[in-house]
């Protein structure tokens, strides 16, 4: 209902960007291969022209290490609002009733996706979460999980917000499978971006993204070691051989250029996408 209400007060505008005077401080998770000031020319001069209110403005960008950083940053008045995925977005609404939708923008050319990241050395780790992806895509898993760990959870904090508890964690728990005598690898998870990535205040690993990583160490008879990291920190826990594997998320722009794959960095296939996002604001 949330979503169709803003998509009734919002315009997408698909033509070359008009911005009037002003400029509106966005906060957003920080981006590889980018400054921000960059990140905020590569949006004004893009063919995404988003309506507020009638009235286009020009967003400037401030990245952030992480999410919590982020919201810090935006109840210190530091950022007018803050830039998160619609699956984050809605569980952040639902969690929280102390912030609302400025404006929704609409991405389909250049989607923000979701996959493994490898130092270049593991090519052949990275081929065999590939294949497991690929078969998890075929069967149906990719898709029931979706539906558990995104759909489901964000469905059952909307509920129990409205009946009960406004701050409850309706996150669900991921279990690793262990296997005596398999190889183990270390995955970097940033565990703040619920329903996607969740690290719980006793260090379990929960949400969506543990829950792609739990099915594949599954299939390829893996042990999983987590570390929980800040965003910023994804290129550096590869290239320092402290992590195996990041989670990761890369904006392929139009065309096929991509900003956030460093070199040394290679990627999984996708496994999720996002193409809707949500401008988050303090309601008072």
């Amino acid at each position: 209902m949330k979503k169709f209400f803003c998509a009734l007060l919002m315009l997408l505008v698909f033509a070359p960007a008009v911005f009037a005077a002003g400029t509106h401080r966005v906060g957003m998770v920080e981006r590889l291969n980018v400054t921000p000031e960059e990140f905020s020319s590569m949006v004004a001069n893009s063919e995404h022209v988003v309506m507020m209110a009638n009235n286009p403005v020009r967003p400037e960008f401030f990245f952030y290490r992480s999410m919590s950083q982020m919201i810090m940053a935006l109840n210190a008045g530091e950022i007018d609002e803050i830039l998160m995925p619609e699956d984050v977005s809605e569980y952040f609404l639902n969690a929280n009733i102390d912030y609302t939708v400025n404006c929704v923008v609409m991405t389909p050319k250049d989607p923000f996706l979701l996959s493994f990241g490898f130092n270049s050395d593991h090519k052949e780790l990275c081929e065999s979460f590939d294949k497991a992806i690929v078969e998890m895509k075929r069967d149906g898993t990719l898709i029931t999980l979706q539906g558990k760990y995104i759909l489901g959870v964000n469905t059952a904090v909307m509920e129990e917000r409205v009946i009960t508890d406004p701050d409850l964690q309706q996150i669900t728990p991921v279990t690793f499978r262990k296997f005596d005598g398999a190889p183990e690898i270390k995955v970097a998870v940033t565990g703040d971006m619920p329903p996607i990535d969740y690290i719980a205040p006793d260090g379990s690993a929960q949400g969506f993204n543990a829950a792609i990583l739990a099915e594949i160490a599954g299939r390829l008879g893996l042990n999983v070691k987590l570390l929980n990291i800040e965003s910023g920190a994804r290129a550096s826990m590869l290239s320092s051989g402290r992590a195996d594997v990041v989670f990761w998320f890369e904006h392929k722009r139009a065309g096929g250029t991509k900003h956030d794959v460093p070199d040394g960095v290679i990627l999984s296939e996708p496994y999720y996408q996002f193409d809707t996002f949500y401008h988050l604001k303090p309601t008072k």
